[in-house]
């Protein structure tokens, strides 16, 4: 009995110590992914402290605080309207997603809505997004498409662009504005 216990007990040293040994010559597993890559930071134009202005009258429509967090991998928007008829807030994450190679944006806001957009980099390094399906936001709850648009301009301003779509082909113009930089007073 001793012999067989003996027996036993050497062929788990023995097994463990194979076990051991193989892991000390296993290699060190991958870095997990990071957010280096140019594709990116697409976006990076866009972080900053922001006066946004619209475009048809330059009055002062709002004030966007636009973060990169978590790596570079993620950009924050905090949105205040300072126009009347009310006050209206929101916020976005943004994020290039690498498996679909394509940008999204998850927006929500102070009137409790939330749209999901999806794209990416069109001409002129702009980012450009829409719904991937139509939702009821229209007039009277009819069903749209929305799309929205982020233009570096070589003033170091940015243009966002929203649009609607019935047909989710022909857009209509919904509300342009200049984004400047926020000068502290």
């Amino acid at each position: 009995m001793m012999r067989v216990m003996l027996g036993a007990f050497v062929a788990s040293f023995v097994f463990a110590g194979g076990v051991h040994a193989q892991t000390q010559n296993a290699s060190p597993p991958p870095p997990p992914p990071n957010c280096s890559a140019a594709e990116h930071h697409a976006l990076d134009f866009w972080v900053g402290e922001w006066d946004a202005f619209r475009a048809d009258n330059n009055a002062l429509s709002g004030r966007s605080s636009i973060t990169a967090s978590d790596g570079g991998c993620v950009i924050n928007e905090h949105w205040t309207s300072l126009g009347a008829p009310f006050a209206y807030s929101g916020r976005s994450l943004n994020v290039y997603e690498r498996t679909g190679r394509h940008w999204e944006q998850f927006w929500t806001d102070s009137t409790g809505s939330r749209v999901h957009f999806v794209g990416g980099v069109i001409a002129g390094g702009a980012v450009q997004m829409s719904t991937p399906s139509p939702s009821p936001t229209g007039p009277n709850g009819a069903m749209q498409w929305q799309r929205v648009t982020f233009t570096p301009n070589a003033d170091r301003t940015v243009t966002q662009q929203g649009d609607t779509s019935a047909d989710g082909q022909t857009w209509t113009l919904n509300y342009r504005l200049i984004y400047r930089r926020h000068q502290g007073r």
